[in-house]
């Protein structure tokens, strides 16, 4: 059996406010080139984020939540008082069976509180791992849609 955090790839962030808190973070670190999503529900319902911006830096991606601040969310916690900044809310782990992992995060104790499903695209989990590392951490089983994706965010290389 892999190792649970085996398939490292995200750093995921919150914020109250995604274009204040992308014109910080590229004052503050430089110019990087960030792919602006609006996401959908899988279930129709409101979506917990109004937008996410994704950067690849190297081999790691950059998720930047911008959270529904009028329900309660999963990001709520996290949130700074200072809507332009960003704080750490998960670490992303790729997987290749999702419905494994679920079986396998609750052996071990983990409150699954947001999951869900966008078909052939991809399905995806936060555990909360909180208690034991001080965030959530976020497991995602990519289809081929969901590689393009994923694929489909800008490459910001560190060296160049």
């Amino acid at each position: 059996m892999h190792h649970l955090f085996a398939g490292f790839f995200q750093l995921g962030y919150v914020t109250a406010d995604l274009d204040a808190a992308l014109a910080a973070y590229k004052a503050r670190f430089g110019e990087i080139e960030f792919m602006i999503n609006v996401p959908e529900s899988p279930d129709g319902s409101p979506p917990p984020t109004k937008r996410i911006a994704l950067a690849w830096i190297d081999d790691v991606m950059t998720e930047i939540i911008e959270v529904d601040r009028s329900q309660k969310t999963i990001y709520d916690d996290a949130l700074a008082e200072d809507p332009k900044a960003i704080r750490l809310h998960h670490f992303g782990y790729l997987i290749d069976d999702h419905q494994a992992m679920l079986t396998r995060l609750e052996k071990l104790g983990y409150a699954i509180p947001m999951h869900g499903s966008f078909g052939d695209v991809l399905d995806y989990s936060y555990a909360d791992t909180r208690r034991d590392l001080g965030h959530f951490s976020e497991f995602i089983r990519l289809g081929e849609a969901g590689k393009e994706f994923f694929g489909a965010a800008p490459r910001n290389n560190s060296k160049g």
